[in-house]
């Protein structure tokens, strides 16, 4: 055998043998490789606020259901405050009701009393300036007693029309303008409870999926911060899995929506796992995917693919694994 034809066939037997992505290559079929992860992706959940975490509510590998409660950031100053706004807004909502409804009906009665006194004492005013008037012109009275008396008449006077305007005012229909000023109070202190509502509710972490709890970072009495985030927690959806696959630039034309797609992990020797292509990515980027093979390229553009693994497939997140896009798509 010639010399040439030899050194060719031992060079592609040891690069089959140091590399899936190569012996997929001479098979004729697209190879990337990939990670696993969960179908709607991990999220990693971080708190709003800054603070110090009082309590963890779950756990590592717990099912959590969108909207949960996680971790609870310390929140004694936000409580107040709701307390305090929740107090100011009752007072608002008394002094409106107070402005429309008017005075109460003990009011009412004690302000027509005061006026029917008044009234009564008017009247006796009257009738003593009545009697000294022509007295006080036959000299059989001071001219002294005479200005008592009118002092007095107009004292009484005085007092029954100061009567008769409360009295008025109690019984009046509130002012379009005091029912829209108490409105406005109302309004304001509602504005108040929901913003410290809001801030309480920040202190609440919460996810915003359903899914199990891959990573919890940290514990209670642990400081947490917004800027940078500080993760709390990762969630992520493993009633079905997928795979984030690395498409070479060689082989992009090669790869399309609907292929059959066979899966192999190092960590699971000789076994085979299926899946279908879910969707392919439109824009090329830079390889994030390490796979620790001396054959593995780093300078090379690769294209994202998604691969929807088969329902009973159970995998751990994060593995590496090697996918082969070996079929058509399905029509």
């Amino acid at each position: 055998m010639p010399p040439a034809p030899r050194l060719r066939r031992i060079a592609v037997a040891v690069l089959l043998a140091a590399s899936p992505c190569a012996a997929a290559w001479a098979e004729g079929v697209v190879a990337a490789p990939g990670l696993v992860e969960p179908i709607g992706e991990e999220r990693e959940i971080g708190s709003e606020v800054i603070g110090v975490v009082r309590e963890m509510r779950v756990d590592e590998n717990e099912p959590v259901s969108a909207g949960q409660i996680v971790a609870v950031i310390d929140n004694a100053e936000q409580t107040a405050r709701l307390a305090a706004a929740q107090a100011t807004l009752a007072l608002r909502k008394a002094e409106r009701d107070r402005v429309v409804n008017g005075a109460r009906p003990e009011a009412r009665r004690e302000a027509a009393a005061v006026l029917r006194e008044a009234q009564a004492t008017l009247l006796l005013a009257r009738q003593q300036f009545q009697r000294r008037l022509p007295m006080a012109r036959t000299g059989v009275e001071s001219a002294e007693a005479l200005d008592l008396a009118t002092s007095a008449m107009q004292a009484a006077e005085a007092r029954a029309a100061a009567a008769h305007e409360r009295l008025a005012l109690i019984e009046a229909p509130a002012r379009a303008e005091d029912v829209a000023a108490a409105e406005a109070q109302v309004a304001q202190a509602e504005a108040d409870v929901a913003l410290a509502q809001a801030l309480l509710d920040k202190t609440l972490v919460r996810t915003p999926i359903a899914g199990t709890v891959l990573r919890r970072y940290r514990v209670a009495g642990e400081a947490v911060s917004n800027q940078p985030p500080t993760p709390i927690a990762v969630v992520g959806d493993l009633s079905r899995l997928r795979v984030r696959a690395e498409v070479d630039e060689t082989d992009i034309g090669r790869a399309a929506p609907g292929q059959r797609v066979d899966i192999t992990a190092d960590a699971y020797a000789g076994q085979h796992f299926g899946g279908t292509v879910k969707r392919v990515a439109q824009r090329m980027g830079s390889k994030a995917i390490n796979t620790g093979r001396a054959s593995d390229k780093t300078d090379t553009k690769v294209l994202q693919v998604l691969i929807d693994l088969d329902p009973d497939v159970r995998l751990p997140i994060g593995l590496r694994v090697d996918a082969y896009l070996n079929r058509a798509p399905v029509k």
